[in-house]
């Protein structure tokens, strides 16, 4: 039957010489480009056209590009996610957003953003509330690990705030945040009965922080932190 060429509409390239699986989106790209007219769009004064017109541009400049699977890099499963949250970005309602990108042996093979269901009252807090998410897509992730037979050491997350990173591993008497309601303390309890453990990292280190913000970042760096792009072209 031959290579798989298209999933889903994802389209799949095998270079077997780099041992990589790159998945990419090219043509559909295009077709959002040429359905858009983006070669056509004139400057406009309106603030979300801009926006708009900003993305379909990041779109047009990396349409060749995918998500590479590195085989090479090992085979001992090793389960790394790096959660993150603004504060209270957004301007309606003072909303954050939680956001994390999962690791699998060095290749990025998940990622997710969303605006929290509640109005957190410190960074601390808001990125308390990031955690389940994150922690959610790991611990499934490594159920799939224990069914497919592979050995991995305890998932690791990553946090870039100290006082979140305390709260997730010493239960106890927290003033400031014994309003959190119990579903966010499933990554103290996870952490308890050892499933996955917790780890402070810097914030020039934290790869989610553009799950939750505009990069501060030039995209090279963004790449060269993740480590997980590549033209197919």
């Amino acid at each position: 039957m031959g290579n798989v060429r298209y999933l889903l509409g994802v389209e799949i390239l095998i270079d077997r010489p780099r041992r990589q699986i790159i998945y990419a989106q090219q043509q559909y790209v295009v077709d959002v480009l040429k359905e858009y007219r983006i070669k056509y769009l004139s400057n406009s004064d309106h603030t979300r056209f801009a926006e708009a017109k900003r993305v379909l541009r990041y779109l047009q400049a990396t349409k060749d590009y995918g998500l590479v699977q590195d085989v090479s890099k090992g085979t001992s499963a090793e389960l790394v996610i790096y959660a993150d949250a603004n504060y209270a970005n957004d301007p309606a309602n003072r909303r954050s957003i939680s956001g994390y990108v999962t690791i699998l042996d060095g290749n990025v093979i998940s990622y997710g953003s969303r605006k929290q269901e509640i109005n957190a009252m410190s960074t601390c807090e808001v990125e308390y509330v990031a955690m389940p998410e994150a922690a959610k897509d790991i611990l499934w992730l490594q159920g799939l690990c224990k069914e497919l037979a592979w050995l991995h050491p305890v998932p690791l997350m990553f946090g870039d705030n100290e006082g979140t990173i305390e709260l997730s591993v010493k239960p106890g008497k927290h003033s400031k945040t014994k309003h959190i309601e119990k579903k966010y303390h499933m990554v103290r309890r996870n952490v308890e009965l050892k499933r996955m453990s917790v780890k402070h990292c810097g914030t020039e280190d934290m790869i989610a922080d553009i799950m939750t913000k505009a990069p501060t970042r030039s995209y090279r760096d963004i790449q060269l932190c993740c480590a997980t792009t590549s033209s197919i072209m």
